[in-house]
């Protein structure tokens, strides 16, 4: 098996399908499929994943050779909420081959993305994922993402957490942060209780 310095990180070159990018998402996910964690993203048609990006994202690779084992993409969005007001970076699409893990390369991956965002004068960075996937949410806390929001997927099957890093400092205190998040939390479980009470 090669090691991170065999593997290259960089932009999705032309050569590498979209096709190629699903495969590598789909299989990247296996294990979390396995665990009863099950995200949407991995099972979009290739024409919706090329439109979630929009004309100005952008999908990074990790590339053993010619084979996909990595993926991270990063997309513009503008949002009015009080932790993403205006232009911030979407982080999607990320994940890695499980053979190939524990060889840095979803760290490198990340930190290309990363790079790309402050050239490009993004101040804040988002990303969204299933409240299960306990690993992702350990990497975004130790790279410095704080929990904002708690919501029910739009699939209406489980619950996600979404997750903010301030490139130039959180303007928050921990506390600010934490109780807006566990206020979202309630509000969001209270309100899903109520609608299921209805509907029987």
């Amino acid at each position: 098996m090669n090691k991170l310095e065999d593997i290259v990180i960089q932009e999705k070159p032309d050569w590498v399908s979209w096709e190629d990018i699903k495969e590598c998402l789909y299989n990247a996910h296996a294990v979390n499929r396995a665990k009863g964690i099950n995200m949407t993203h991995y099972l979009w048609p290739v024409e919706k994943i090329q439109k979630s990006l929009g004309n100005n994202g952008v999908m990074f690779v990790a590339l053993d050779d010619k084979r996909v084992v990595g993926t991270a993409a990063i997309a513009e969005k503008s949002g009015n909420a009080w932790y993403n007001h205006g232009r911030y970076a979407y982080m999607c699409f990320a994940g890695v081959l499980s053979e190939y893990n524990d060889r840095g390369i979803y760290k490198a991956l990340v930190c290309k993305r990363e790079v790309y965002a402050q050239k490009k004068g993004f101040h804040v960075l988002q990303l969204d994922t299933h409240k299960q996937n306990k690993h992702l949410q350990k990497i975004a806390l130790k790279n410095g993402y704080r929990y904002v929001r708690f919501f029910l997927a739009s699939s209406n099957d489980h619950y996600s957490v979404v997750m903010v890093k301030w490139l130039n400092g959180c303007p928050y205190s921990n506390i600010f942060c934490w109780g807006k998040y566990q206020w979202s939390k309630l509000k969001t479980i209270v309100r899903t209780k109520v609608s299921h009470f209805k509907e029987q």
